[in-house]
């Protein structure tokens, strides 16, 4: 990290230099980063910017059911609630949520390959009205409302290849990338660089940082036989990865991988894209 980001996080009250057990990667000021309204992010006075490259795209992935195996692309757009490769959307869900029911042949194969009750699988359709930040962090009033479909936060989640690398070399079973599910994976930064990156600009998609991603019991699944540990990943990241306590209220005890963005400047990228954040 550079001295702008050293100076940065010293005037959110927090270390000059990331420690091992506290983090400084999401304080109020950032949850003023909200998507807004489509007509305002196209007509807004655009600033004049510096790039300067941090990474490159080395992966990207759609997952068009929340929890379920995500599909590798090379390409992809980037829309308000979330990425798009042809008919290709990210992220259908499994909650008691609006949304456009894909039909009683789905149904049934979901109800007979979990050997459950009976569940209905849902499509967020763009007519729909998607979940507003106000339902998801009721307390956080500092929070600007605006809406997502069925992701946990905001529409686009990006981790870098050094963190993880960083958090294998604390784990006696190696992790791959697919564990944390991101949607844009960077390489040629240094490891957690990304808690730093405040505004991006990849193809010409224009970003926003909200949040550090909260991890869940879910990271413990094996994504390749589907067996649940209930411990690792989850419990390393909880030595080394928790927030600072003046954002307890948001993160709670949940350990930190990963950057939640949010979509400022609708567009494309595709894999091998510069990564480059854009500074005043």
């Amino acid at each position: 990290m550079g001295s702008s980001s050293s100076t940065a996080l010293a005037r959110l009250g927090l270390p000059g230099q990331p420690r091992s057990t506290w983090l400084g990667v999401a304080a109020l000021g950032l949850a003023a980063v909200a998507l807004g309204t489509v007509a305002w992010r196209r007509t807004r006075p655009r600033r004049r910017r510096q790039l300067q490259q941090v990474g490159t795209v080395s992966k990207v992935w759609i997952y068009p059911i929340k929890s379920c195996k995500g599909v590798s692309v090379c390409e992809t757009e980037c829309t308000d609630m979330g990425l798009r490769c042809g008919k290709v959307r990210d992220r259908l869900f499994g909650l008691d949520i609006k949304g456009r029911d894909c039909g009683d042949e789905v149904a049934q194969w979901f109800t007979n390959y979990l050997k459950t009750q009976a569940y209905r699988l849902v499509q967020f359709d763009t007519s729909m009205k998607g979940r507003t930040t106000k339902k998801l962090y009721p307390s956080e009033s500092y929070l600007q409302n605006y809406e997502v479909a069925y992701p946990d936060c905001s529409p686009v989640h990006l981790i870098s290849e050094a963190s993880l690398v960083d958090l294998n070399t604390r784990l006696k079973k190696k992790v791959k990338m697919e564990y944390f599910r991101p949607n844009i994976v960077v390489s040629g930064c240094e490891a957690f660089e990304e808690d730093t990156w405040d505004e991006l600009l990849i193809g010409d998609v224009e970003m926003k940082r909200v949040l550090s991603c909260p991890r869940c019991v879910l990271t413990t699944v094996d994504p390749d036989t589907g067996i649940i540990d209930r411990k690792e990943p989850l419990e390393t990241l909880k030595s080394y990865r928790l927030c600072d306590p003046s954002v307890k209220s948001i993160y709670q005890s949940s350990p930190l991988f990963g950057m939640y963005f949010s979509v400022e400047k609708l567009g494309s990228l595709r894999v091998g894209d510069p990564v480059y954040r854009m500074v005043d």
